[in-house]
């Protein structure tokens, strides 16, 4: 057809402007005809009554063509339009005017279309139905002014090229591909239905509607079919719908058909996809459907408007098997009297109806049990009711004979009496009234758009069984102007049951995730803790508030819950009662000690520093209280300060008792005088607890610790402490640690101290319990995120810790020498015990004497062993008073005659002939170091018998020696 019009083109550019070369056509038989009547304005008819034109492929010669495969529905479409013309002829609105008609069979093919629109456009009142070629058409007039069809848009199309030159109106009824509405390819082509372009639209949002993004794709290989295939494609990929496969298939009648039509079976078969759409003719989907229903083949199936009414396909035996079958129609109405009209078919109409002999021999036939080439059961061959042969593209053809007369009307200043009658006139005239035309139809108003195209819409029918017959029902519409589409909801929820994706749906609490295989198929992931998902097919989780929380794959959020360690927790209660029993034993123990406050062990334990410490662990107890229960705002600023400060006080009294042990058995005369300097208990405890006082007033000042809502954590709101500064909580440990650290050290160098006084052991070992304890409380703190109530029970528990090895180290000892060992608390027991440590590790020593020259100088202080024992622990000094005392040291020396002396091993102690008023009557006896290269030898404390007597009082001893080694123990008071 486009070569056809190429050289008509040429044609008529090459010819001479005044050449007029009439060209004859063979006189075409009557039987070619389908129908004819005359008139005064003739009317072209195109139906394709038949479906296909016989023996195609095998033409050598262009002889007569023969049609086969009659279409009842098709033959009521021509009998619309002779109802129409006849009914506007017995009627006032073209008064004067005639209507007459020429109809031919297109036979469902181009080229005999063709055939009838050479008919169409010979000269008018010619003689022999000749063509005349001119360089303008502008005065010409063929044989007819307008002509209706054809119903498919390959034979549009191709008719259109045609009578595009002549500017022949022509008014299709059913030809909905999108490009006949290019007014630069088709100016004369008008239609009463919408473009597939909205049809295409409407099936993509009608899969939409459904959810069905997974569909199959089939449609004939035509122009029709092919620009439905891509439009449709292209709609669907817009809304994430994807085809699994797209299937063309040849629309003539061949092996190649009919293979191809076998192999897209297998396919249908085979494919995932429960949903199919067909863009093809009804002869077509009837042999694939024949097909499909032999493997009892069942799918959901959307028809397009080639096919969605079409009775043939619905008379099929079995249809019902094939499944669900939703097409889209063009809107239809009401034929006035049509319907009696059909009734009288058998009798011969005005003019010439072959179509009705057809008809008669098609309900006629015999032979039932052999089908026809287009049938595929004998359901075919029995007459039709008005209601089951009554289509929306029938109704087309009504509307466009109405179309045409109201374009008349407008040229022809009709009136109800007369009209201008002119009938000799150019079809461009009428096309020019068509494109304006507007008239009243049942449902509203009739008008073409700029494109030529009916803005009508679309219905959306079901195909339902009734008593054994095929019945479309009505279930939803599509509006073209609003692009709107609108479903029944008793139909909405029995296709919900059809499933046509490529993966299943994702439930609520659920998320696609898309393939990377095919953009349509996914994957359905469950919503993580803390999302949740409301609809099916949720593209994305979404997070609940802070204060809900939602479980892996829930639909909803839950709201959380406020947590807190409890009083009722079991290990709260734990804590309690370790807590009590520690207040208990500490009360225990001042009343203890207040009783046994004057004995050594008492002494040794600490003596009036015991009263510091006892209580300042109390007040540790308690802040291990305030970790339990709603951490309130004054809970949360006081509790860490409140063991800090309480802790340090008591480190700093064990600091003392450690520094003492240092200070009573350090026998460097140089290094005694420094640490003895600076032994100033009290001093010493008001600093180094006054330090932490600072640091925890500078951390309340700056940034406090405060109560704050944890809603991070997926499942509850933790109500917890926030320490403020962790810098400042970390000084705040760090300083207990470093007083700590500074009492193992001093207690590790002290630990080899006399049994009796020795607590050295136990301080290093409550300071070594201490500081593993908060180590690994540091290790716990930082590393594991707060996430749990019973996060503050790990601090509870090493405080719990820290204050029982201070009371298992420090006071259970001496409480059980006070209860159980009443014997050995006594001051001669531990003197005793002191001289018989001193004499096994050989501590004292003396110097070298020379007894050649002497002179006196006084020693370097430093009390001895026993006494400074016994002056430092038991917080007194032993003070031995002599009445008259002179000595004269010298190892392996005999002692003068005249001297009186008492001994004890190889010290003597004798009276020297001089008066008393040469060394003072009071004097100590200490060890003494001798910085000059003396050697120190061992010696035992002295006892002098009845002669010593011992006054308790505070005094500082001095060590005199010579340079050669001569030396006087000598202190005055």
């Amino acid at each position: 057809m486009v070569s056809m019009f190429s050289t008509l083109v040429m044609l008529s550019v090459s010819c001479w402007a005044s050449l007029i070369r009439p060209v004859s056509l063979c006189n075409i038989p009557d039987d070619i005809v389908a129908a004819r009547a005359p008139g005064d304005i003739i009317i072209g008819g195109l139906f394709p009554v038949h479906d296909k034109v016989e023996h195609l492929e095998s033409r050598t010669q262009p002889g007569r063509l023969y049609c086969s495969g009659f279409d009842h529905s098709i033959f009521l479409h021509a009998q619309a339009m002779i109802h129409s013309i006849e009914q506007i002829n017995n009627s006032t609105l073209l008064p004067g005017v005639k209507l007459g008609y020429e109809i031919y069979d297109s036979c469902s093919d181009v080229i005999t279309a063709i055939q009838a629109t050479t008919r169409f456009i010979s000269k008018f009142n010619s003689s022999d139905s000749r063509i005349e070629i001119h360089c303008n058409y502008t005065d010409y007039i063929p044989n007819v002014k307008a002509v209706v069809g054809d119903l498919f848009s390959e034979v549009s199309i191709a008719v259109a090229r045609l009578l595009n030159l002549y500017l022949i109106p022509q008014i299709s009824y059913g030809s909905s591909a999108e490009t006949l509405s290019d007014k630069a390819m088709f100016a004369s082509f008008l239609r009463t239905v919408p473009n597939d372009n909205h049809q295409t639209f409407a099936m993509a949002k009608l899969l939409e509607s459904f959810n069905w993004n997974w569909v199959g794709a089939i449609a004939s290989e035509d122009a029709y079919g092919r620009a439905g295939l891509k439009s449709l494609v292209s709609h669907a990929q817009r809304l994430n719908i994807c085809v699994d496969f797209q299937e063309l298939i040849p629309i003539y009648d061949n092996e190649e058909h009919d293979a191809k039509i076998n192999a897209t079976a297998e396919k249908i078969m085979k494919s995932t996809a429960n949903v199919m759409i067909a863009f093809v003719r009804p002869l077509v989907i009837s042999k694939l459907f024949t097909i499909l229903i032999q493997q009892n083949v069942t799918k959901t199936w959307i028809a397009s408007d080639a096919w969605s009414d079409a009775r043939q396909v619905a008379s099929m035996n079995h249809i019902e098997k094939i499944g669900t079958i939703l097409g889209f129609a063009f809107k239809s109405g009401t034929i006035p009297n049509f319907k009696d009209y059909i009734a009288k078919l058998e009798m011969h109409p005005q003019g010439t109806n072959k179509l009705i002999k057809d008809y008669m021999d098609f309900v006629n036939k015999s032979d039932t049990n052999k089908p026809t080439q287009n049938d595929s059961n004998s359901q075919q061959n029995k007459p039709l009711t008005y209601d089951q042969t009554i289509q929306p593209t029938t109704y087309g053809v009504y509307l466009a004979i109405n179309a045409i007369v109201c374009a008349l009307q407008r040229m022809f200043n009709c009136t109800q009496r007369n009209c201008s009658l002119n009938f000799n006139f150019p079809p461009w005239k009428l096309l020019n009234e068509l494109k304006n035309v507007n008239f009243k139809t049942e449902d509203g108003t009739f008008e073409f758009d700029s494109s030529g195209d009916s803005s009508n819409g679309y219905d959306i029918i079901t195909w339902t069984m009734v008593e054994g017959s095929i019945q479309y029902v009505k279930v939803g519409n599509y509006s073209v102007v609003n692009r709107m589409i609108s479903i029944d909801n008793n139909f909405r929820n029995t296709a919900k049951h059809v499933f046509s994706n490529c993966s299943r749906t994702c439930r609520p609490g659920e998320m696609k995730t898309a393939s990377s295989e095919n953009p349509c198929c996914f994957d359905c992931n469950l919503c993580s803790e803390g999302f949740y998902s409301e609809k099916n097919n949720s593209n994305k989780c979404e997070k609940c508030p802070e204060d809900q929380w939602s479980k892996n794959g829930s639909s909803m959020c839950q709201s959380k819950t406020i947590e807190f360690l409890l009083w009722r927790d079991a290990i709260s209660v734990v804590l309690i009662i370790f807590v009590i029993l520690g207040v208990l034993i500490i009360c225990a123990l001042i009343i203890l000690f207040t009783k046994y406050q004057s004995t050594p062990a008492m002494k040794t334990a600490g003596g009036w520093m015991c009263y510091i410490m006892l209580p300042s662990l109390g007040v540790g107890f308690v802040s291990v209280v305030l970790f339990i229960g709603e951490p309130l705002d004054w809970i949360c600023t006081i509790r860490q300060p409140l063991f800090g400060i309480s802790f340090t006080l008591c480190v700093s009294c064990v600091l003392v008792k450690s520094y003492r042990i240092i200070l009573a058995f350090s026998f460097n005369p140089n290094i005694h005088k420094r640490l003895k300097n600076i032994y100033k208990p009290v001093p010493i405890i008001i600093v180094t607890t006054g330090i932490q006082v600072v640091i925890c007033s500078v951390w309340l000042s700056l940034n406090a610790p405060k109560p704050i809502q944890n809603r991070n954590l997926p499942r509850i709101i933790l109500l917890r402490c926030h320490e403020g500064s962790y810098v400042a909580f970390t000084v705040m440990l760090g300083y207990i640690a470093f007083l700590a650290c500074v009492c193992f050290i001093l207690a590790f160098k002290g630990r080899k101290a006399p049994e009796k006084f020795n607590e050295a052991k136990f301080i290093t070992f409550s300071m070594l319990v201490y500081l593993i304890v908060w180590i690994s409380f540091g290790a716990v703190y930082v590393n594991i995120e707060v996430s749990s109530k019973y996060f503050p029970v790990t601090e509870s528990i090493a405080i719990l810790a820290s204050i029982y090895s201070i009371l298992c180290c420090h006071f259970f000892p001496a409480c059980y020498i006070i209860c159980f060992k009443r014997e050995s608390n006594v001051e001669s027991n531990y003197l005793t015990h002191a001289r018989e440590h001193f004499k096994q590790k050989g501590k004292f020593g003396y110097p070298v004497i020379n007894s050649k020259k002497k002179s006196e100088i006084d020693t370097v202080g430093q009390p001895s062993s026993v006494i400074q024992i016994i002056n430092y622990i038991f917080g007194n000094f032993v003070q031995f008073n002599l009445n008259y005392l002179s000595s004269i040291m010298r190892l392996g020396h005999e002692v003068p005659s005249d001297t009186g002396s008492v001994g004890h091993g190889n010290f003597e102690i004798a009276k020297q002939k001089k008066g008393p008023s040469s060394i003072p009557s009071t004097i100590w006896i200490v060890p003494c170091d001798i910085d000059n290269g003396a050697v120190n030898q061992s010696f035992e404390f002295l006892e002098c018998g009845n002669k010593i007597s011992t006054v308790y009082s505070k005094c500082y001893p001095y060590c005199y020696f010579t340079e050669t080694g001569h030396f006087l123990l000598n202190k005055e008071y």
